[in-house]
Protein backbone atom coordinates (compact mmCIF):
# COMPACT_ATOMS: atom_id res chain seq x y z
CA UNK A 1 0.00 0.00 0.00
CA UNK A 2 2.73 2.38 0.93
CA UNK A 3 4.58 1.47 -2.25
CA UNK A 4 1.44 2.08 -4.31
CA UNK A 5 0.96 5.41 -2.63
CA UNK A 6 4.61 6.29 -3.36
CA UNK A 7 4.25 5.19 -6.96
CA UNK A 8 1.08 7.22 -7.37
CA UNK A 9 2.72 10.23 -5.74
CA UNK A 10 5.76 9.78 -7.96
CA UNK A 11 3.61 9.54 -11.07
CA UNK A 12 1.68 12.63 -9.95
CA UNK A 13 4.95 14.51 -9.39
CA UNK A 14 6.27 13.51 -12.82
CA UNK A 15 3.01 14.59 -14.44
CA UNK A 16 3.16 17.98 -12.71
CA UNK A 17 6.82 18.31 -13.64
CA UNK A 18 6.14 17.50 -17.28
CA UNK A 19 3.21 19.90 -17.28
CA UNK A 20 5.41 22.61 -15.83
CA UNK A 21 8.10 21.90 -18.41
CA UNK A 22 5.53 21.96 -21.20
CA UNK A 23 4.14 25.24 -19.91
CA UNK A 24 7.64 26.69 -19.66
CA UNK A 25 8.56 25.50 -23.14
CA UNK A 26 5.30 26.89 -24.52
CA UNK A 27 6.04 30.24 -22.84
CA UNK A 28 9.56 30.30 -24.23
CA UNK A 29 8.25 29.28 -27.65
CA UNK A 30 5.72 32.10 -27.52
CA UNK A 31 8.47 34.50 -26.51
CA UNK A 32 10.65 33.22 -29.34
CA UNK A 33 7.79 33.61 -31.83
CA UNK A 34 7.03 37.11 -30.57
CA UNK A 35 10.68 38.07 -30.79
CA UNK A 36 10.96 36.62 -34.30
CA UNK A 37 7.81 38.42 -35.45
CA UNK A 38 9.06 41.71 -34.00
CA UNK A 39 12.47 41.10 -35.58
CA UNK A 40 10.87 40.38 -38.97
CA UNK A 41 8.51 43.39 -38.96
CA UNK A 42 11.27 45.77 -37.84
CA UNK A 43 13.63 44.47 -40.50
CA UNK A 44 11.03 44.80 -43.26
CA UNK A 45 9.98 48.32 -42.25
CA UNK A 46 13.52 49.64 -41.94
CA UNK A 47 14.59 47.89 -45.13
CA UNK A 48 11.67 49.43 -47.04
CA UNK A 49 12.49 52.89 -45.66
CA UNK A 50 16.14 52.56 -46.71
CA UNK A 51 15.34 51.29 -50.22
CA UNK A 52 12.69 53.96 -50.83
CA UNK A 53 15.07 56.67 -49.62
CA UNK A 54 17.84 55.42 -51.92
CA UNK A 55 15.48 55.19 -54.90
CA UNK A 56 13.86 58.59 -54.34
CA UNK A 57 17.08 60.52 -53.93
CA UNK A 58 18.79 58.66 -56.79
CA UNK A 59 15.89 59.64 -59.09
CA UNK A 60 16.33 63.32 -58.16
CA UNK A 61 20.06 63.20 -58.90
CA UNK A 62 19.46 61.38 -62.20
CA UNK A 63 16.74 63.83 -63.25
CA UNK A 64 18.98 66.87 -62.74
CA UNK A 65 21.93 65.16 -64.45
CA UNK A 66 19.94 64.06 -67.51
CA UNK A 67 17.38 66.86 -67.99
CA UNK A 68 18.92 70.12 -69.19
CA UNK A 69 15.90 72.20 -68.24
CA UNK A 70 16.51 71.26 -64.59
CA UNK A 71 20.14 72.36 -64.61
CA UNK A 72 19.91 75.69 -62.81
CA UNK A 73 21.21 77.07 -59.54
CA UNK A 74 18.04 76.40 -57.53
CA UNK A 75 17.98 72.78 -58.64
CA UNK A 76 21.72 72.36 -58.03
CA UNK A 77 20.97 72.96 -54.34
CA UNK A 78 18.14 70.42 -54.46
CA UNK A 79 20.46 67.98 -56.24
CA UNK A 80 23.13 68.46 -53.59
CA UNK A 81 20.49 67.84 -50.90
CA UNK A 82 19.54 64.62 -52.70
CA UNK A 83 23.21 63.53 -52.81
CA UNK A 84 23.52 64.20 -49.08
CA UNK A 85 20.35 62.25 -48.28
CA UNK A 86 21.59 59.47 -50.57
CA UNK A 87 24.76 59.31 -48.46
CA UNK A 88 22.60 59.08 -45.33
CA UNK A 89 20.64 56.23 -46.92
CA UNK A 90 23.69 54.28 -48.10
CA UNK A 91 26.35 54.97 -45.45
CA UNK A 92 24.37 55.52 -42.25
CA UNK A 93 20.98 53.81 -42.35
CA UNK A 94 22.15 50.21 -42.99
CA UNK A 95 24.38 50.24 -39.89
CA UNK A 96 21.66 52.02 -37.90
CA UNK A 97 19.14 49.36 -38.97
CA UNK A 98 21.52 46.54 -37.97
CA UNK A 99 22.04 48.17 -34.58
CA UNK A 100 18.29 48.59 -34.16
CA UNK A 101 17.36 45.02 -35.12
CA UNK A 102 20.08 43.27 -33.08
CA UNK A 103 19.58 45.72 -30.19
CA UNK A 104 23.34 45.81 -29.62
CA UNK A 105 26.46 47.02 -31.45
CA UNK A 106 28.49 44.17 -32.96
CA UNK A 107 30.88 45.95 -35.36
CA UNK A 108 33.58 47.11 -32.95
CA UNK A 109 34.58 50.47 -31.51
CA UNK A 110 36.41 51.79 -34.59
CA UNK A 111 33.40 51.22 -36.84
CA UNK A 112 31.23 52.75 -34.12
CA UNK A 113 33.29 55.96 -34.20
CA UNK A 114 33.07 56.03 -37.99
CA UNK A 115 29.32 55.40 -37.89
CA UNK A 116 28.69 58.21 -35.39
CA UNK A 117 30.84 60.65 -37.39
CA UNK A 118 29.10 59.82 -40.68
CA UNK A 119 25.71 60.04 -38.99
CA UNK A 120 26.37 63.50 -37.54
CA UNK A 121 28.12 64.76 -40.70
CA UNK A 122 25.50 63.67 -43.23
CA UNK A 123 22.42 64.49 -41.14
CA UNK A 124 23.80 67.92 -40.20
CA UNK A 125 24.68 68.66 -43.82
CA UNK A 126 21.19 67.57 -44.90
CA UNK A 127 19.58 69.97 -42.41
CA UNK A 128 21.89 72.83 -43.44
CA UNK A 129 21.05 72.19 -47.10
CA UNK A 130 17.44 73.05 -46.20
CA UNK A 131 18.75 76.36 -44.83
CA UNK A 132 20.72 76.99 -48.03
CA UNK A 133 17.60 76.36 -50.14
CA UNK A 134 15.57 78.70 -47.92
CA UNK A 135 18.26 81.39 -48.20
CA UNK A 136 18.39 81.05 -51.98
CA UNK A 137 14.60 81.36 -52.23
CA UNK A 138 14.62 84.35 -49.89
CA UNK A 139 17.15 86.22 -52.06
CA UNK A 140 15.26 85.27 -55.22
CA UNK A 141 11.91 86.60 -54.04
CA UNK A 142 13.06 89.70 -52.13
CA UNK A 143 15.66 90.89 -54.67
CA UNK A 144 14.58 89.30 -57.97
CA UNK A 145 16.24 91.80 -60.32
CA UNK A 146 19.72 91.95 -58.82
CA UNK A 147 19.79 88.33 -57.70
CA UNK A 148 19.39 87.11 -61.28
CA UNK A 149 23.01 88.09 -61.90
CA UNK A 150 24.19 86.96 -58.46
CA UNK A 151 22.49 83.55 -58.65
CA UNK A 152 25.43 81.69 -60.16
CA UNK A 153 26.74 78.12 -59.88
CA UNK A 154 29.68 79.57 -57.97
CA UNK A 155 27.34 80.94 -55.28
CA UNK A 156 25.56 77.59 -55.11
CA UNK A 157 28.91 75.83 -54.69
CA UNK A 158 29.78 78.26 -51.89
CA UNK A 159 26.53 77.53 -50.05
CA UNK A 160 27.05 73.78 -50.46
CA UNK A 161 30.63 74.04 -49.20
CA UNK A 162 29.48 75.91 -46.09
CA UNK A 163 26.97 73.17 -45.25
CA UNK A 164 29.69 70.51 -45.38
CA UNK A 165 32.23 72.60 -43.47
CA UNK A 166 29.76 73.14 -40.63
CA UNK A 167 28.92 69.43 -40.72
CA UNK A 168 32.61 68.52 -40.39
CA UNK A 169 33.08 71.02 -37.56
CA UNK A 170 30.33 69.26 -35.60
CA UNK A 171 31.18 65.62 -36.42
CA UNK A 172 34.98 65.64 -35.95
CA UNK A 173 35.41 66.90 -32.30
CA UNK A 174 34.30 63.62 -30.61
CA UNK A 175 36.94 61.73 -32.60
CA UNK A 176 39.54 64.21 -31.31
CA UNK A 177 38.60 63.56 -27.69
CA UNK A 178 35.57 65.75 -26.95
CA UNK A 179 33.63 62.96 -25.25
CA UNK A 180 32.85 61.56 -21.82
CA UNK A 181 34.71 58.58 -20.39
CA UNK A 182 31.40 56.73 -19.97
CA UNK A 183 30.63 56.86 -23.70
CA UNK A 184 32.71 53.71 -24.34
CA UNK A 185 31.94 51.91 -21.09
CA UNK A 186 29.43 49.52 -22.69
CA UNK A 187 30.94 47.53 -25.61
CA UNK A 188 27.44 46.60 -26.83
CA UNK A 189 26.40 50.26 -27.17
CA UNK A 190 27.35 52.84 -29.80
CA UNK A 191 26.29 56.33 -28.75
CA UNK A 192 27.21 59.89 -29.60
CA UNK A 193 29.33 61.91 -27.16
CA UNK A 194 27.34 62.71 -24.01
CA UNK A 195 29.67 65.50 -22.91
CA UNK A 196 27.43 68.43 -21.85
CA UNK A 197 29.49 71.03 -23.71
CA UNK A 198 29.50 69.03 -26.92
CA UNK A 199 25.78 68.31 -26.56
CA UNK A 200 24.95 72.02 -26.51
CA UNK A 201 27.43 72.79 -29.31
CA UNK A 202 26.21 70.01 -31.61
CA UNK A 203 22.46 70.35 -31.09
CA UNK A 204 22.43 74.12 -31.54
CA UNK A 205 24.80 74.02 -34.50
CA UNK A 206 23.02 71.18 -36.27
CA UNK A 207 19.39 72.02 -35.52
CA UNK A 208 18.28 74.87 -33.27
CA UNK A 209 20.14 77.68 -35.06
CA UNK A 210 19.16 76.34 -38.53
CA UNK A 211 15.55 76.01 -37.31
CA UNK A 212 15.43 79.66 -36.20
CA UNK A 213 17.05 80.75 -39.47
CA UNK A 214 14.52 78.80 -41.56
CA UNK A 215 11.57 80.16 -39.58
CA UNK A 216 12.79 83.74 -40.12
CA UNK A 217 13.55 83.21 -43.82
CA UNK A 218 10.29 81.47 -44.69
CA UNK A 219 8.35 84.02 -42.65
CA UNK A 220 9.86 86.82 -44.73
CA UNK A 221 9.37 84.81 -47.92
CA UNK A 222 5.67 84.52 -47.13
CA UNK A 223 5.35 88.25 -46.45
CA UNK A 224 7.21 89.12 -49.65
CA UNK A 225 5.16 86.64 -51.70
CA UNK A 226 1.88 87.97 -50.29
CA UNK A 227 2.97 91.55 -51.01
CA UNK A 228 3.91 90.70 -54.60
CA UNK A 229 0.68 88.77 -55.22
CA UNK A 230 -1.48 91.66 -54.00
CA UNK A 231 0.66 94.22 -55.80
CA UNK A 232 0.32 92.28 -59.06
CA UNK A 233 -3.47 92.15 -58.70
CA UNK A 234 -3.67 95.90 -58.03
CA UNK A 235 -1.34 96.65 -60.92
CA UNK A 236 -3.42 94.49 -63.27
CA UNK A 237 -6.61 96.25 -62.23
CA UNK A 238 -4.95 99.64 -62.71
CA UNK A 239 -3.74 98.77 -66.21
CA UNK A 240 -7.13 97.46 -67.21
CA UNK A 241 -8.80 100.59 -65.84
CA UNK A 242 -6.78 102.57 -68.39
CA UNK A 243 -7.99 100.35 -71.22
CA UNK A 244 -11.56 99.56 -70.35
CA UNK A 245 -14.77 101.17 -69.17
CA UNK A 246 -17.35 99.97 -66.70
CA UNK A 247 -20.51 101.55 -68.04
CA UNK A 248 -23.70 100.82 -69.89
CA UNK A 249 -23.44 98.65 -73.01
CA UNK A 250 -20.95 100.41 -75.25
CA UNK A 251 -22.03 100.39 -78.87
CA UNK A 252 -19.32 101.11 -81.40
CA UNK A 253 -20.12 103.78 -84.02
CA UNK A 254 -20.31 101.96 -87.30
CA UNK A 255 -18.62 103.17 -90.42
CA UNK A 256 -20.56 103.92 -93.54
CA UNK A 257 -19.72 100.50 -95.02
CA UNK A 258 -21.29 98.80 -92.03
CA UNK A 259 -18.03 97.64 -90.37
CA UNK A 260 -17.47 98.40 -86.76
CA UNK A 261 -14.85 100.95 -85.78
CA UNK A 262 -11.57 100.00 -84.05
CA UNK A 263 -11.57 98.76 -80.54
CA UNK A 264 -13.78 96.38 -78.58
CA UNK A 265 -16.13 96.71 -75.62
CA UNK A 266 -14.61 96.22 -72.16
CA UNK A 267 -16.26 95.91 -68.80
CA UNK A 268 -13.36 96.53 -66.44
CA UNK A 269 -12.23 99.80 -64.94
CA UNK A 270 -14.14 103.04 -64.38
CA UNK A 271 -14.24 106.55 -65.84
CA UNK A 272 -15.97 109.79 -64.91
CA UNK A 273 -18.15 111.50 -67.46
CA UNK A 274 -20.84 114.15 -67.54
CA UNK A 275 -24.52 113.34 -67.44
CA UNK A 276 -25.11 115.13 -70.72
CA UNK A 277 -22.37 113.32 -72.63
CA UNK A 278 -23.67 111.06 -75.35
CA UNK A 279 -20.30 109.80 -76.63
CA UNK A 280 -16.81 109.45 -75.24
CA UNK A 281 -13.43 109.14 -76.90
CA UNK A 282 -11.39 106.35 -75.24
CA UNK A 283 -7.61 106.42 -75.60
CA UNK A 284 -6.16 102.93 -75.20
CA UNK A 285 -2.59 102.24 -74.17
CA UNK A 286 -1.70 101.48 -77.76
CA UNK A 287 -2.77 104.96 -78.76
CA UNK A 288 -5.67 103.99 -81.03
CA UNK A 289 -9.01 105.74 -80.64
CA UNK A 290 -12.54 104.38 -80.51
CA UNK A 291 -15.77 106.34 -80.48
CA UNK A 292 -18.37 104.73 -78.24
CA UNK A 293 -22.01 105.69 -78.12
CA UNK A 294 -23.42 105.73 -74.61
CA UNK A 295 -27.10 104.90 -74.84
CA UNK A 296 -28.96 105.29 -71.59
CA UNK A 297 -30.47 101.80 -71.27
CA UNK A 298 -31.62 99.88 -68.20
CA UNK A 299 -29.19 97.03 -69.02
CA UNK A 300 -26.20 98.87 -67.48
CA UNK A 301 -26.58 97.19 -64.10
CA UNK A 302 -25.88 93.74 -65.57
CA UNK A 303 -22.50 94.86 -66.89
CA UNK A 304 -21.65 96.58 -63.62
CA UNK A 305 -22.34 93.27 -61.91
CA UNK A 306 -20.05 91.57 -64.44
CA UNK A 307 -17.27 94.02 -63.54
CA UNK A 308 -17.79 93.34 -59.84
CA UNK A 309 -17.63 89.60 -60.50
CA UNK A 310 -14.36 90.02 -62.42
CA UNK A 311 -12.82 92.00 -59.56
CA UNK A 312 -14.05 89.41 -57.10
CA UNK A 313 -12.54 86.63 -59.20
CA UNK A 314 -9.15 88.37 -59.15
CA UNK A 315 -9.30 88.72 -55.39
CA UNK A 316 -10.22 85.05 -55.04
CA UNK A 317 -7.30 84.12 -57.29
CA UNK A 318 -4.95 86.20 -55.14
CA UNK A 319 -6.28 84.54 -51.98
CA UNK A 320 -5.86 81.12 -53.60
CA UNK A 321 -2.23 81.93 -54.38
CA UNK A 322 -1.68 83.08 -50.81
CA UNK A 323 -3.23 79.87 -49.49
CA UNK A 324 -1.00 77.82 -51.81
CA UNK A 325 2.05 79.71 -50.55
CA UNK A 326 1.04 79.09 -46.94
CA UNK A 327 0.42 75.41 -47.70
CA UNK A 328 3.80 74.96 -49.41
CA UNK A 329 5.75 76.71 -46.66
CA UNK A 330 3.72 74.87 -44.04
CA UNK A 331 4.59 71.50 -45.57
CA UNK A 332 8.29 72.40 -45.75
CA UNK A 333 8.60 73.64 -42.18
CA UNK A 334 6.05 71.23 -40.72
CA UNK A 335 7.82 68.16 -42.09
CA UNK A 336 11.23 69.40 -40.96
CA UNK A 337 10.03 70.16 -37.42
CA UNK A 338 7.98 66.95 -37.17
CA UNK A 339 10.97 64.79 -38.15
CA UNK A 340 13.79 66.43 -36.23
CA UNK A 341 12.42 68.36 -33.25
CA UNK A 342 11.65 65.29 -31.05
CA UNK A 343 15.12 63.88 -31.69
CA UNK A 344 16.97 67.07 -30.81
CA UNK A 345 14.86 67.70 -27.71
CA UNK A 346 15.86 64.25 -26.43
CA UNK A 347 19.48 64.74 -27.57
CA UNK A 348 19.70 68.03 -25.67
CA UNK A 349 17.88 67.02 -22.48
CA UNK A 350 18.91 63.39 -21.93
CA UNK A 351 22.64 63.94 -21.18
CA UNK A 352 21.72 66.35 -18.37
CA UNK A 353 19.19 64.05 -16.67
CA UNK A 354 20.33 60.56 -17.59
CA UNK A 355 19.66 59.19 -14.08
CA UNK A 356 16.34 60.93 -13.40
CA UNK A 357 14.85 60.82 -16.93
CA UNK A 358 13.22 57.67 -18.25
CA UNK A 359 12.18 57.00 -21.83
CA UNK A 360 10.92 53.65 -23.16
CA UNK A 361 13.29 51.95 -25.56
CA UNK A 362 10.66 51.73 -28.29
CA UNK A 363 9.97 55.48 -28.06
CA UNK A 364 13.66 56.26 -28.44
CA UNK A 365 13.79 54.07 -31.55
CA UNK A 366 10.74 55.79 -33.08
CA UNK A 367 12.18 59.25 -32.42
CA UNK A 368 15.54 58.23 -33.87
CA UNK A 369 14.08 56.83 -37.09
CA UNK A 370 11.68 59.73 -37.40
CA UNK A 371 14.73 61.93 -37.90
CA UNK A 372 16.23 59.52 -40.42
CA UNK A 373 12.95 59.48 -42.37
CA UNK A 374 13.51 63.14 -43.27
CA UNK A 375 15.98 61.91 -45.90
CA UNK A 376 13.10 60.01 -47.50
CA UNK A 377 10.67 62.94 -47.36
CA UNK A 378 13.04 65.65 -48.68
CA UNK A 379 12.96 64.49 -52.34
CA UNK A 380 9.17 64.25 -52.17
CA UNK A 381 8.79 67.80 -50.84
CA UNK A 382 11.44 69.58 -52.88
CA UNK A 383 11.31 67.62 -56.15
CA UNK A 384 8.31 65.35 -56.65
CA UNK A 385 5.81 68.21 -56.18
CA UNK A 386 7.63 70.14 -58.93
CA UNK A 387 6.05 69.68 -62.38
CA UNK A 388 9.41 69.92 -64.17
CA UNK A 389 10.78 67.12 -62.01
CA UNK A 390 7.63 65.07 -62.58
CA UNK A 391 8.22 65.23 -66.33
CA UNK A 392 11.85 64.16 -65.87
CA UNK A 393 10.81 61.27 -63.61
CA UNK A 394 8.41 60.01 -66.27
CA UNK A 395 11.27 60.03 -68.77
CA UNK A 396 13.43 58.07 -66.35
CA UNK A 397 10.72 55.45 -65.85
CA UNK A 398 10.12 55.17 -69.61
CA UNK A 399 13.87 55.29 -70.40
CA UNK A 400 13.41 58.08 -72.95
CA UNK A 401 16.50 60.17 -72.21
CA UNK A 402 18.56 58.41 -74.86
CA UNK A 403 16.09 59.39 -77.56
CA UNK A 404 16.41 62.71 -79.42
Amino acid sequence: MFNNWVNQAHRRFLWNLNAARASCCFYELCNDNTFFLSYLVTSLLLGALILCSIFGNACVVAAIALERSLQNVANYLIGSLAVTDLMVSVLVLPMAALYQVLNKWTLGQEICDLFISLDVLCCTSSILHLCAIALDRYWAITDPIDYVNKRTPRRAALLISVTWLVGFSISIPPMLGWRSAEDRADPDACIISQDPGYTIYSTFGAFYIPLILMLVLYGRIFKAARFRIRKTVKKTEKVKSERCLTLSPAVLHKKSNGEAGGGRPCFNGAVQFGDEAESLEVMEVSGSKSHLALPNTPQSSSHENLSERNCGAKRKLALARERKTVKTLGIIMGTFIFCWLPFFIVALVLPFCAESCYMPEWLGAVINWLGYSNSLLNPIIYAYFNKDFQSAFKKIVKCKFHRP
